[in-house]
């Protein structure tokens, strides 16, 4: 797999992976599947409206205690438990709707391939090959769990974003309205320029994470070859203990692990310290993410031009607002993780097909 996780590579992977297990949705049987991807997309739409209705109660809140009214204090605090229950139960069902589905595709996808593997002789040829193929047992057993659950888990929060920006980029237009700015006596007014800024401060904040994640990519990509080199080794050790106790080859064995688990922790090494370039950048980002809108609003609220509801509103909208588009940022990690995972999983589907009779 390249360095980097790009759009066209994630791309090209996703269609090669719905290629091999797509088929879960495909055919007669593939009526539960669509029926939990249907219920899991209408439980996320149900999850936008939680972030959206917390940002009209907190205009209404702040706007209550900037006048000193308590009576209408009591509204939001019976408005707050209505949005409490509403957001658990829209939790506890999509947690269980997206569990199920996840399970449903990997033991549809894990049923598949090891019909193919334990057939024809298949499982004593594989490792036959001319370019060979480590561990198909932990390929079926963990890879496909990666790669079913995290692509699950990215569609989610990647369709969660999308909704989100959409909902909070029309509150953010509407309440930010038109900024003056003049440039060698010219006068420009930018529309919406609170939006604008948003924008910018997200798509800074996305090329760096990028750039400091490209070492990521490669050292998830490496581990996860170790550790399936490793527990490997072991199943080997398992397989042949017989022979190895009558040969007296522990001490050789000991060794060989021993080496194999040396990468192991080269490379947990080497994703401790790409991960701490990224986790850097992540604790400033998330601080500034939240002290940035109230800075840039405040002179809107100090000039009197909106009330104080008005402007936590809209700090909570280009919070939102960021967090949507901050998405290539958060999931870079799982998005490594998971590029690698089908990769090897998209590797033993291509070794056994290369097994099947002409």
């Amino acid at each position: 797999m390249a360095a980097k996780v790009s759009l066209r590579t994630a791309i090209g992977l996703g269609r090669r992976f719905l290629g091999l297990a797509g088929g879960y949705w495909r055919g007669r049987g593939g009526w539960p599947a669509w029926l939990l991807t249907g219920a899991l997309f209408l439980l996320t739409v149900a999850q936008v409206f939680v972030p959206v209705m917390i940002n009209l109660w907190s205009q209404r809140l702040f706007d209550a205690l900037e006048q000193r009214a308590p009576d209408r204090l009591l509204a939001m605090i019976l408005a707050a438990g209505g949005i409490i229950v509403f957001s658990v139960g829209v939790t506890v069902a999509h947690l269980r709707v997206k569990r199920r589905l996840q399970l449903g595709w990997r033991a549809w996808l894990t049923r598949r391939l090891l019909d193919r593997w334990l057939s024809d002789g298949r499982e004593a040829r594989l490792a036959a090959l001319a370019d060979g193929l480590d561990n198909p047992d932990g390929r079926i057993a963990e890879d496909i769990r990666i790669a079913t659950e995290l692509a699950i888990d990215l569609g989610h929060s990647l369709t969660y974003c999308a909704l989100l920006l959409a909902g909070f980029t029309n509150i953010l237009w509407a309440l930010s309205g038109p900024a003056e700015l003049e440039v060698a006596g010219v006068t420009l007014v930018i529309p919406g320029y609170l939006l604008v800024m948003a924008l910018l401060f997200a798509a800074a904040g996305a090329g760096t994470a990028m750039l400091l994640g490209r070492p990521l990519v490669r050292a998830v990509e490496r581990r996860q070859g170790w550790e399936a080199g490793f527990r490997f080794g072991l199943a080997q050790v398992r397989e042949n203990a017989p022979a190895i106790a009558a040969l007296h080859g522990e001490p050789a064995e000991r060794d060989r692990l021993a080496a194999l688990f040396t990468s192991v922790r080269r490379g947990w090494n080497r994703q401790t310290n790409a991960l701490t370039g990224v986790m850097s950048f992540g604790a400033a980002y998330s601080v500034l993410s939240t002290a940035f809108p109230i800075l840039v609003a405040a002179p809107g609220y100090i000039a009197g031009r909106i009330t104080l509801g008005v402007l936590m509103q809209t700090a909570q909208a280009f919070q939102q607002t960021v967090a949507a588009l901050s998405w290539p940022v958060d999931n870079l990690a799982n998005v490594a993780q998971w590029a690698a995972s089908v990769e090897r999983v998209l590797g033993l589907d291509e070794a056994l097909h290369r097994l099947d009779p002409p």
